[in-house]
């Protein structure tokens, strides 16, 4: 299943309490705003060679989960705060107007590509996808896109071009290793890294925004808790496929050494008696509630810092979300 598909959706193989974010009703403008990012998407795929154009709509399709009817929504399947950070940045810059309407462009542009090129990294990588000719012209493609409206959005920033280089450094340099500390804190600190691309285009957008380092400072804060929140939902929500297939999600680094040693060598499917050992241990050790308590902490700490900057619209939003983690609503 897509990273970015898992919205109400039940944990894998229906392990453990259902669970999910809450629903945030959206403004009229909100809605135009993501059906302008979906421009973005079908802009890219008229960019491709035509040979190729309808095998990338087919994988949209079937990959992706993409609606196309009775609209194409490609962002029907992210967490709005993900592709609307961008929608009330350009709002907070209505005052100031320190954003040209071509660098919004660049923005809209560069930040679609991110959202795209994240959970296609990851499954390239992880063997969900094999590195054919389609799926390797995807991910050219679309990276070349995004550098190329970064590079123009950089224009004008201190140091812009090497604010873009040490964002996408950061991202290889957190992808192609572990945690370096091996509990829940360095694993959810290892994922805020892991997040660099998708960063990049709002902290360019504050820079231009505000001079005010306090601004940008806590933009990347707020943004990095929501996406912490969401990869911690993802990891209870498939509990059993990790367990099954040996990865290490929120949950392990969670575990006491003898669960985590467990979890190392059991497999599902072979021996049903371990899996039920490390999921018992997930509710007898208070993992489950850890990480509940923990997604409920990231969102409203990043609704206040976002408060705090007056991104009003975008704090509402991640409140929304929030709202199953309230405490003693969630489960445990």
């Amino acid at each position: 299943m897509n990273d970015m598909e898992r919205k109400g959706v039940k944990n894998a193989a229906g392990e453990g309490p259902s669970i999910t974010f809450g629903q945030t009703p959206l403004t009229a403008a909100v809605e135009a705003f993501r059906h302008a990012m979906n421009a973005e998407i079908m802009a890219f795929l008229h960019s491709l060679p035509k040979s190729t154009q309808t095998d990338a709509v087919v994988f949209l399709l079937k990959h992706c989960r993409t609606p196309f009817l009775p609209r194409f929504n490609f962002f029907a399947n992210y967490y709005s705060p993900s592709w609307s950070i961008i929608y009330w940045l350009e709002e907070a810059n209505t005052c100031g107007g320190a954003l040209t309407p071509k660098e919004t462009a660049y923005a809209r542009t560069a930040h679609a590509m991110a959202l795209f090129l994240h959970p296609l990294d990851d499954h390239l990588a992880d063997g969900q996808l094999p590195p054919s000719h389609l799926h390797i012209l995807l991910r050219s493609q679309a990276w070349s896109r995004m550098m190329a409206a970064l590079e123009q959005l950089s224009v004008g920033v201190p140091g812009g071009g090497e604010v873009v280089r040490s964002y996408i450094d950061n991202y290889y340099a957190s992808i192609e290793s572990l945690p370096s500390v091996a509990d829940l804190e360095g694993y959810c600190s290892h994922f805020f890294k892991q997040m660099a691309t998708g960063m990049i285009v709002p902290a360019l957008m504050a820079a231009k925004i505000s001079d005010a380092y306090e601004f940008a400072h806590a933009l990347e804060k707020a943004y990095g808790a929501f996406g912490i929140a969401w990869r911690l939902l993802d990891d209870l929500q498939d509990m059993a496929l990790d367990i099954s297939t040996g990865s290490h999600s929120a949950l392990y680094f969670s575990m006491s050494a003898e669960a985590r040693r467990l979890w190392d060598r059991s497999s599902w499917e072979e021996n049903s008696i371990k899996y039920e050992k490390i999921r018992a241990a997930v509710f007898d050790e208070g993992v489950w509630k850890t990480i509940v308590e923990r997604i409920g902490s990231e969102l409203t700490s990043a609704a206040a810092l976002l408060e705090s900057i007056e991104l009003d619209g975008l704090a509402e939003e991640l409140r929304w979300l929030a709202k199953p983690f309230a405490v003693g609503r969630a489960g445990s």
